[in-house]
């Protein structure tokens, strides 16, 4: 018997596509093994080749997510007071510096082939990733929602992250006893597309001026340098019109900017007849950009003092329309301090978005089994937008031709999430769909997340 026990253990996780849906080491099979957990690969319940095709995940989401925040404070457009931006603020953000984060990620796996024996497995799978986020502390919000009327210094900070790339996996696992299994699977990146940026600065408000001190960076890669030639912050129209749908393909993964290695390594153990412990490392690797253009500020502070009226513009040139005056001199002052730039050719070294995941999963009654993981991400890009832990505790279970799992998430970058899913499995031939959303978005934690993940068709050949 191999050491999955009953073939039910492929119906276990919400989804293979990212660490973020709290996946467990432990309960894993097949080709999500490639991804999660190599060790894991040995849990397909039976020998011999199987094949999935086809598989799209998507999730989006994290702590910048307060929906109960927006509507009390923001949804209704009236004039907050100083005294409640700073309660909204306080409840959203906390700490001036404290950064809070949004992301998407899609995934896509068209095919991927395992192979159990008794005593190994290994497998392959092609994978194309997309991952987008955004980190911001409070001090825009702050500047956007009080502007001028109270004399303070803030801190104004973020960053972007955009990247496209493809992963090639191949993946082995061994018995090194009845009930210890080992797993490695290496994996060659390549690179679609990159973009980031990066600012930090502070915004100080006296009784006289508004002056701000900034500095940031932006790399691009291919089609994307080419959107931006000549392009003007106050004048979209100057875009280059004709890059667009290179840019579209370059983000959906057609194109060649990059490349990186990768890998994910496991143990599985079987404490008890009906209990396996595992853990594994995801995602250890690096991806190389080339040819990035960055671009840097030629200055570093700006500073306002007020709209200077001049009457014969305002009758001559805007036929006494003082708001077309007032927004064409902000317009031509923050021309001056922030459109000229300078820029460098570089390349760029980006990690992946690494994990550690411990979990154990328990058989009850022969049909059903219940989890539990605990997953911590390593650093913070990607999918990762926080180093907070996030636990996972579900159950799956199988009735006749229906495959069931559900559970909870608690911790990590957002408030509980609830998911769960279904299929339908016929002979050694099914297909899944699974989904996942926070009910309250300030609920166990802070922020909402969603998910949904399809997998078409999966079995044995």
């Amino acid at each position: 018997m191999l050491l999955a026990g009953a073939a039910h253990a492929q119906y276990t996780r919400l989804s293979a596509w990212t660490a973020q849906a709290g996946f467990n080491p432990a309960a894993v099979s097949g080709a999500d093994a490639l991804f999660l957990n190599p060790a894991a690969l040995m849990n397909a319940g039976v020998t011999g080749p199987r094949v999935r095709l086809m598989e799209f995940g998507g999730l989006v989401g994290g702590s910048l997510m307060r929906f109960d925040l927006y509507n009390r404070y923001l949804a209704a457009g009236r004039h907050l007071t100083p005294a409640e931006v700073d309660r909204m603020l306080e409840a959203w953000f906390g700490d001036a510096n404290a950064w809070r984060t949004v992301g998407m990620a899609a995934e896509v796996t068209p095919l991927a082939l395992t192979h159990t024996s008794w005593w190994s497995a290994w497998g392959v799978a092609w994978r194309v990733r997309q991952q987008q986020r955004l980190w911001m502390n409070r001090g825009l919000l702050d500047v956007l929602l009080k502007g001028a009327e109270t004399p303070r210094s803030i801190p104004v900070t973020g960053k972007f992250q955009a990247t496209t790339y493809h992963e090639i996996v191949a993946g082995y696992a061994r018995k090194l006893h009845p009930d210890l299994i080992v797993g490695v699977a290496p994996r060659l990146l390549l690179g679609s597309h990159y973009a980031q940026g990066t600012m930090h600065s502070t915004v100080t408000v006296s009784e006289t001026e508004v002056q701000h001190r900034y500095t940031y960076t932006v790399d691009l890669t291919g089609a994307t340098r080419e959107l931006l030639e000549g392009f003007d912050l106050f004048d979209s129209r100057k875009i280059n019109e004709a890059s667009r749908e290179k840019v579209a393909r370059q983000i959906a993964g057609l194109g060649r900017h990059g490349g990186g290695l990768g890998i994910s390594l496991g143990v599985q153990y079987r404490l008890l007849p009906e209990m396996l412990l595992g853990v594994s490392l995801t995602d250890l690797g690096f991806l190389r950009w080339k040819h990035v253009r960055r671009y840097l500020p030629a200055d570093s502070a700006f500073a306002f003092a007020g709209v200077r009226l001049d009457m014969d513009r305002l009758r001559t040139e805007f036929d006494h329309d003082l708001g077309a005056y007032v927004e064409h001199q902000l317009d031509s002052l923050a021309q001056a301090a922030y459109e000229n730039v300078r820029m460098q050719e570089t390349s760029v070294i980006t990690l992946l978005p690494a994990a550690l995941h411990v979990g154990a999963t328990y058989g009850v009654g022969g049909t059903t089994r219940l989890h539990a993981a605990l997953s911590l991400a390593l650093n913070r890009t990607g999918a990762n937008g926080t180093r907070v832990p996030q636990l996972a505790l579900g159950f799956e279970s199988r009735w006749a031709l229906l495959p069931l799992f559900g559970g909870m998430l608690a911790g990590g970058d957002g408030a509980l999430m609830l998911y769960g899913g279904a299929g339908l499995q016929l002979w050694t031939w099914g297909l899944r769909i699974a989904a996942a959303g926070t009910p309250r978005s300030h609920l166990i934690g802070s922020g909402s997340r969603f998910m949904l993940m399809i997998s078409l068709l999966r079995g044995r050949l």
